[in-house]
């Protein structure tokens, strides 16, 4: 690796605004070293499939945006005696905002996994594909000379000089969204050449070109080196892989992108008692498809009673319903009520969601009893009254 510190006047540009900083913005060069899997296409591998074989990818003269590191980072120079093929690909690009990132991969830094991968186009044109958590990077590179045999190439163990000719970054390459929330999908291009950018959307097995008459869908082309794609208004329909796709004259590179719907449900329990006592659990509109509902009694699993559950249904906006239900005895007269709890796991919770519903017990029957006790109450009344009278009539006899 190498460094040559210096400073520019640079713009910074953010993804959702754009934000002009007139300011000395430290950078520096360096030589990045990736190993990487040389893949070629084999018909004769499990009908078409793909070699892989080891190599380095070294990205030279990388500018990073940055205050340059105390020590200098030593040029990269090939081994003379190669134990694997070298491509040695000169960046001579504007600043690559990512490019710390992979500076800090190359040196060993724990928890930055890194997947490289190469592939010949034709006998001068190939692409390298690199991925690490949060980042996907696409490169087409050109190397100096004619190369006669690609598939040979990696077996050759020679150093293949290349330029960076296109490269093209994502980051996120996969996001998450709920119904009715906004994303932004960025796809950032670093060329020296004129490009253009087109977004389309592969789902359910087809692919087609982003409709820019939806009022919720706006592309963003800040500059020639930069694209988002906002969609506001998330629907379950939105779902899918989308691609970005950068054309100069007859090349092309692509980011692919993941957007995924994730609604988490509507719970509620409900207690019924006609015509028997049933406990129901509602799970409603959540997305996607696949939910869990297990119940509890008073606290701990349910073995007892075995649930049954009714299908699944969709809803108009795209996303799911489905009930659970019980039908449970009721606790004896002076009993403590049962509580009954509905756990329900989703891929878009981090924790279930628990939900109680409460059988309170039978109600003594009162009315044989009341009846006694009304009646006797009248006896005694109706009793003290003739007593009354009878005590009136002899006081009237005495004052006669």
């Amino acid at each position: 690796m190498k460094t040559n510190g210096h400073l520019q006047v640079g713009l910074i540009l953010t993804l959702n605004s754009v934000l002009l900083w007139c300011a000395a913005v430290p950078q520096y060069t360096v030589d990045i070293v990736l190993p990487c899997d040389y893949a070629l296409l084999d018909s004769n591998v499990g009908g078409l499939g793909f070699t892989r074989q080891k190599v380095t990818l070294v990205l030279q003269n990388v500018t990073v945006m940055g205050e340059e590191p105390p020590e200098a980072l030593p040029d990269y120079h090939p081994p003379e005696n190669l134990d694997m093929t070298v491509f040695l690909a000169t960046v001579d690009l504007a600043a690559l905002s990512f490019a710390e990132r992979l500076l800090h991969v190359e040196c060993g830094d724990e928890g930055e996994a890194v997947e490289c991968e190469i592939s010949p186009i034709y006998s001068q044109l190939f692409i390298a594909h690199i991925r690490l958590p949060e980042l996907s990077v696409a490169v087409m590179a050109k190397a100096a000379l004619p190369i006669e045999a690609p598939d040979e190439l990696a077996n050759d163990k020679v150093v293949v000089p290349m330029s960076v000719e296109l490269l093209v970054s994502s980051s996120p390459p996969s996001q998450k969204g709920s119904l009715s929330d906004e994303v932004t999908l960025n796809c950032d291009v670093w060329s020296g050449m004129e490009v253009s950018v087109d977004w389309h959307l592969q789902k359910d097995g087809t692919g087609h070109r982003l409709n820019l008459e939806d009022s919720r869908i706006t592309i963003h082309k800040e500059n020639k080196e930069a694209s988002c794609l906002t969609i506001r208004q998330l629907s379950v329909h939105d779902e899918g892989t989308y691609i970005c796709v950068v054309s100069s004259g007859k090349n092309r590179l692509q980011q692919i992108l993941q957007l995924q719907i994730r609604e988490p449900p509507q719970v509620t329990v409900a207690v019924s008692t006609i015509p028997k006592t049933t406990v129901t659990c509602r799970m409603e509109r959540y997305y996607p498809l696949d939910v869990e509902v297990s119940w509890l009694l008073n606290g701990s699993p349910l073995t007892h009673v075995s649930p049954y559950t009714s299908s699944h249904r969709r809803n108009q906006d795209g996303t799911f319903s489905i009930s659970s239900f019980l039908e449970v005895p009721v606790p004896q007269p002076g009993a403590s009520p049962d509580t009954y709890t509905c756990t329900v796991s989703h891929v878009s919770l981090t924790d279930p969601i628990m939900i109680e519903g409460h059988v309170l017990p039978e109600k003594t029957d009162l009315s044989y009893t009341t009846t006694l006790l009304v009646a006797f109450c009248t006896i005694v009344i109706l009793s003290i009254l003739f007593l009354w009278k009878q005590s009136m009539k002899r006081q009237e006899k005495k004052t006669i």
